[in-house]
C-alpha cells in the first residue's frame, strides 16, 4: 500500500490529486484502514517505536530495561510522565509520540532506523540488484548515515524546533515553547546518533541541546535561554557544514531538503488537526517550525536556484508564501486555514513546481 501512495504522491497521480483540489489526502484513498495507519506510512518509520516513548521502550541510550539517558526506567521518557504521558499526548498519558510500548502513530519526525518513505521518498535512490534502495540486495536504505540529504534535513528539523519556541517566547507564550527547546535531542537526535559519530558531532551537539532542555526547565527567561539556543544553533550549524560544500549549494540538495521539511510540515499539521479543530497545538507549532527552516534554506540558496532556473526558484517561492499562510501565528488560529488534505495537496504542488530540479 506504501508503495502505491507513493507512486500516486511523484508520478501521474499528483496531477489527478491536485484536480482534485485537494478535498482527499492520499492516506485517504483506497485503504479502509487509513485513519488507522496513515501516519505510520506517510512519515518514514520502521515499526512505529519511539525512542522516547511509553511503558517497555527501549533508547538509543540505554539497553534493554535499563535506565535511559533521555528516558527513565524501562524508556519512561523525562520529558513525559509515566507510561510515556508526553507535551504531545492527551489526557491519560496517551501520546501521538509514542503511547504504550513505545508505539507511535506515524514512526516519528523524518523516521527512525533509516527507513525511507514518505517524507524522503524524493530523496536519489541507489538501485541495486535486489530491488530500489537495496531492498533485498546487497546496499541497505539510506539514512542519515548514508545520505547527505537526509543527515541534513534531520538537523534541520531540529533547526525547525527551535524557531517554534523562540516564536512562542516571544509573543508571551513560553509555557508552550519550553517544550519545543527539548524536541531535537529527543526526536532527532537518537535517529542521528551514528552519523554525527561518524562526523564527530556527536558530543558537541549532544552537550548543547541537554543545556538548552535542562535551561528550558529551569527558567521561562527568554534573555536567559537565549545563549543556550544560540550555541545549539551553532552546534546544528557545524553538523550541517560536515555536508560538503558543492552538495548543499546544489539546486538539487536545496530543493530535495526543502521539500522534506514541508512534506514533515505536513504530517505534524495532519496530527494537530482533528474533526475539523486543532487539538494538538504541538503538532501545529512543529510544522510552522518546519515550513519557517524550509523557506529559510529556500531564500538562502536563491542565487544558486536561480542560476538553474529562474521560473522554478519564483513558482518555489510562490508556493512556499502560500504554504506559510496556513500557519499563520506561533499559536494555533480558532479554526485552522486549510484541512490537511488540502495542505498535502499544496506540498504536492510545491513539488510539482520543482520538479525540474529533480531531472
Amino acid at each position: 500500500m506504501m508503495e502505491q501512495r507513493l507512486k500516486l504522491w511523484v508520478g501521474i497521480g499528483m496531477t489527478t490529486f491536485l484536480g482534485a483540489g485537494g478535498q482527499a489526502a492520499l492516506a485517504h484513498s483506497s485503504d479502509p484502514a487509513a485513519d488507522e495507519s496513515h501516519k505510520a506510512e506517510m512519515a518514514v518509520e520502521s515499526g512505529g517505536e519511539r525512542h522516547h516513548g511509553g511503558e517497555g521502550d527501549e533508547s538509543r541510550h540505554g539497553g534493554e530495561g535499563s535506565e535511559s539517558h533521555h528516558g527513565g526506567e524501562g524508556g519512561e521518557s523525562h520529558h513525559g510522565g509515566e507510561g510515556g504521558e508526553s507535551d504531545h499526548g492527551g489526557e491519560g498519558g496517551e501520546s501521538d509520540h509514542g503511547g504504550e510500548g513505545g508505539e507511535s502513530h506515524h514512526g516519528g519526525e523524518g523516521g527512525e532506523g533509516g527507513a525511507v518513505g514518505f517524507v524522503f521518498s524524493h530523496f536519489p535512490v541507489a538501485v541495486s540488484e535486489g530491488g530500489e534502495g537495496g531492498e533485498g540486495g546487497g546496499k541497505p536504505a539510506p539514512s542519515a548515515l548514508t545520505s547527505p540529504g537526509i543527515y541534513y534535513t534531520e538537523l534541520a528539523l531540529m533547526e525547525g524546533h527551535l524557531d517554534s519556541a523562540e516564536a512562542l517566547y516571544r509573543s508571551g507564550h513560553g509555557d508552550q515553547g519550553a517544550a519545543h527547546l527539548t524536541h531535537p535531542l529527543i526526536e532527532q537526535f537518537p535517529k542521528l546518533e551514528p552519523a554525527l559519530e561518524a562526523h564527530g558531532e556527536e558530543a558537541p551537539l549532544e552537550s548543547a541541546l541537554e543545556a538548552l532542555s535542562d535551561k528550558a526547565g529551569q527558567t521561562a527567561d527568554w534573555d536567559q535561554l537565549a545563549p543556550a539556543l544560540d550555541k545549539a544553533r551553532q552546534a546544528i550549524d557545524a553538523a550541517q557544514a560536515d555536508v560538503a560544500v558543492e552538495t548543499r549549494q546544489s539546486p538539487r540538495f536545496i530543493g530535495d531538503v526543502t521539500l522534506a521539511l514541508l512534506k514533515q510540515a505536513a504530517a505534524e499539521y495532519e496530527e494537530a488537526v482533528k474533526d475539523g479543530r486543532f487539538a494538538n497545538a504541538a503538532e501545529y507549532q512543529d510544522g510552522r517550525g518546519f515550513v519557517q527552516v524550509a523557506t529559510q534554506l529556500w531564500q538562502a540558496g536563491a542565487d544558486t536556484l536561480r542560476g538553474a532556473d529562474g521560473k522554478v526558484y519564483t513558482k518555489g517561492q510562490a508556493e512556499l508564501e502560500a504554504l506559510s499562510r496556513i500557519w499563520p501565528e506561533a499559536v494555533p488560529p480558532a479554526e485552522p486555514v486549510k484541512a490537511p488534505g488540502e495542505v498535502y495537496a499544496e506540498v504536492a504542488r510545491f513539488e510539482l513546481a520543482t520538479s525540474a530540479l529533480r531531472h
